[in-house]
């Protein structure tokens, strides 16, 4: 490869570096406010979240005896405390097993409402198998819908809203954390410290010098002591536990 070839190389790395850590970022400071719990914590998740996709509007709520309460909202066109009406389409999204859905340049926005809809953006909040809430997050046509390195975020951040949107304490530092990391051995909790990055099996073997399939079966493992589901639960218990913080979660 000629000296060009190389440095142009080493700039696309680099951006690629920068596309993840910044989702990463939001991550760990929405993560930080929950831990916090401090009276404004739930406007200030959506907050962080409406800077960091550069969108119109976020809204979290709960979903309980049938009904979609507003948790927060951030943005100019919507405020908590709203109930919202049970429309068809978001039926699916509040009986498990469900998935995130991002709906392009909609006719009308189901949860937030813009007034030229670009798109919508909803996650499910699900805990033990039950959906505890949604959150929804809308743009103006002329805003750029979530990437696929945000869209990951989202899905380990709903994770971490599941909790605190069924009415349980949010989740931190807890006396489980010291007893699941005594169950992972050092390079368990070395993978687990990657994953919230959204890093891939193959980018984590990458890093660490070893084989993909080694990282798969390791993975696996994880999910198995820990008792969990996906690598979405996965990597917010690893967020919870602060692994992440430098790389090798220390």
């Amino acid at each position: 490869m000629s000296q060009r070839g190389k440095v142009s190389s080493l700039r696309a790395g680099y951006r690629a570096e920068a596309s993840l850590e910044r989702p990463f970022r939001c991550l760990q400071a929405c993560a930080d406010l929950l831990r916090s719990s401090g009276p404004h914590t739930r406007a200030e998740v959506v907050e962080t979240l409406r800077l960091h996709l550069g969108v119109a509007e976020v809204v979290w709520l709960r979903y309980r005896a049938g009904v979609l309460e507003g948790l927060a909202a951030s943005g100019s066109l919507v405020s908590a405390g709203v109930r919202y009406p049970l429309r068809t389409g978001l039926q699916p999204f509040l009986a498990w097993p469900c998935k995130p859905l991002l709906r392009l340049k909609p006719s009308d926005n189901w949860l937030v409402h813009t007034a030229t809809p670009g798109f919508e953006w909803l996650v499910p909040l699900a805990l033990d198998g039950q959906v505890t809430g949604l959150l929804g997050v809308a743009g103006h046509a002329d805003q750029r819908s979530p990437g696929e390195a945000d869209q990951r975020m989202l899905e380990v951040l709903s994770a971490l809203l599941a909790v605190p949107t069924a009415g349980s304490a949010v989740a931190g530092p807890d006396a489980l954390a010291a007893e699941d990391l005594g169950r992972l051995t050092p390079r368990e909790r070395e993978i687990l410290s990657l994953l919230p990055r959204g890093f891939s099996n193959a980018r984590i073997a990458d890093s660490l010098g070893i084989a993909p399939g080694t990282v798969k079966t390791h993975v696996e493992r994880i999910l198995g002591k820990l008792q969990l589901d996906d690598r979405a639960q996965a990597a917010a218990r690893a967020v919870e536990l602060g692994l992440g913080h430098s790389g090798a979660g220390g």
